[in-house]
């Protein structure tokens, strides 16, 4: 089980760089077409918080991750009774 969580983190590792990345280049191609079209400067400090939040949001998955790795039996068994109450709680209300 944990090799495939491990596949899993490596997986959305990849898909987070490729966001950030992303978003880098995205911006500087923007950045430069501004330049040459509207003579105007490109809001770099918009871009520099865009990634960083995103950064964060990375560490942030890094660090629940590592966490439902080491406890994911626990935190399966509450997420299906977390579940079955909330179904049970829907059937009565219909």
């Amino acid at each position: 089980m944990i090799s495939i969580l491990d596949g899993i983190q490596g997986l959305m590792n990849l898909l987070f760089f490729a966001v950030v990345a992303g978003t880098v280049v995205v911006s500087w191609v923007y950045g430069k077409w501004q330049k040459i079209h509207n003579r105007a400067d490109f809001t770099w400090k918009k871009a520099a918080l865009i990634v960083g939040l995103e950064v964060l949001l990375w560490i942030g998955f890094n660090f629940f991750w590592n966490l439902f790795e080491a406890y994911w039996w626990q935190i399966l068994i509450v997420a299906v009774i977390v579940l079955l109450l909330i179904l049970r709680t829907q059937r009565k209300a219909v």
